[in-house]
């Protein structure tokens, strides 16, 4: 049976559940503390989250009664993570990552996309970490891609437009986001991070136009550089050899799909500056269920925001931040595509883990998306 919930009742639940939680930072459940004798003194068991109800409003007609013009969940998720100390410096650690779709858990009609799964696995990955050796990984995790260059412009809502991850067929799959079946290496050295990974064959994914899609393998090297306390400079390239396939009999592709890309942040005071750009060969889409034509075989974009935080500490008030942003996403070849995002945000952080955001982005594109309008609120614990 589907309940029927309008937008104020969403609203009113989302309030009562927020002000009841006092939460304010990730919950450490088991402390570790090694003891001789004592085999749970040597595991730290932490849990933590983000709860998101969000509202996109485009202007023109395009979304009317859409699901995210109604209210949706943002990308609400909760976070477990274990480490347990084995000798010398040397921890096991895990890692689980769960997305939960609230309106859909629910079924609460028209906020959610149709079809739309209730809870997804956003990272699954175990390993090793040692301060001298290394941290070592596998599973489901951010690729090198994004934890390199992605994440230093993914910092507003309406943001990701013109970077690789989660802009391919799925990033989930391509190796470009939070990448399934990935054996991943970082090791710090002085004020540079450096990264490695390989990317085993995965399972078949369905864009849902008849063809099927498999990575056969890949790699990504990537570097970070703290050149001083408030500016860091990183650069990754990652590689997937990719195949379209048509169930029909009509043939088979394989594409070796590559990215390289670099980014910056440089925070001094107050300010919050951030950069990113990137080069997408054999990447992004067409748009055509076509094996021999699926991928573009050039594009580039790149990500900008420029930021002021103010501290207020009073009225329930920690902070608020007003920012600049934009991105520019353009095909080479393959699809006569473009696409240019400017807008101006706001951001204000509240007491108990609270947050409202509020971003207005003027949009000039091939396909004439309309401008957005977009307000979100947060807990984070």
């Amino acid at each position: 049976m589907a309940y029927k919930i309008t937008t104020p009742a969403i609203l009113s639940g989302v309030t009562l559940v927020l002000t009841s939680l006092t939460s304010r930072a990730e919950i450490t459940l088991l402390e570790q503390n090694p003891q001789a004798g004592d085999p749970l003194s040597r595991l730290s068991f932490t849990v933590g989250g983000s709860i998101r109800p969000q509202f996109n409003n485009m202007t023109g007609d395009s979304d009317n009664g859409s699901f995210r013009r109604n209210g949706f969940d943002g990308g609400t998720r909760f976070r477990f993570a274990a480490d347990y100390y084995l000798f010398d410096d040397i921890s096991w650690i895990s890692y689980y990552e769960l997305g939960v779709n609230i309106p859909a858990l629910f079924d609460w009609e028209n906020h959610y996309a149709e079809g739309a799964n209730n809870t997804s696995r956003r990272m699954l990955y175990t390993g090793l970490k040692s301060d001298t050796w290394g941290t070592l990984t596998f599973g489901q995790q951010n690729s090198i891609y994004y934890d390199v260059v992605g994440v230093k412009t993914d910092i507003w809502d309406y943001g990701m437009v013109a970077q690789a991850p989660g802009n391919g067929i799925h990033g989930d799959y391509d190796g470009s986001y939070r990448s399934r079946n990935m054996l991943k290496y970082q090791k710090t050295v002085a004020d540079i991070d450096l990264y490695a990974a390989y990317l085993f064959a995965d399972s078949e994914y369905l864009p849902g136009n008849g063809l099927r899609y498999k990575r056969k393998g890949g790699s990504s090297l990537g570097i970070n550089y703290r050149l001083t306390d408030d500016l860091d400079w990183g650069a990754a390239w990652n590689y997937t050899r990719g195949e379209m396939r048509d169930p029909s009999g009509a043939g088979n592709k394989t594409y070796n799909q590559n990215l390289l890309g670099t980014a910056m942040t440089w925070m001094p005071d107050n300010w919050t500056f951030a950069f990113s750009g990137g080069w997408y060969q054999n990447f992004l889409t067409t748009r055509r269920a076509d094996v021999f034509n699926y991928f573009a075989d050039d594009a580039w974009g790149i990500e900008y925001f420029a930021g002021y935080t103010f501290p207020i500490d009073q009225y329930a008030i920690k902070s608020i931040q007003t920012y600049f942003m934009g991105d520019h996403l353009d095909y080479i070849n393959g699809r006569n595509y473009q696409r240019i995002d400017n807008g101006v945000g706001i951001s204000v952080k509240l007491d108990y883990g609270l947050r409202v955001d509020y971003e207005h982005v003027f949009t000039s594109s091939t396909d004439n998306l309309g401008d957005m309008n977009l307000v979100r609120l947060r807990y984070d614990f």
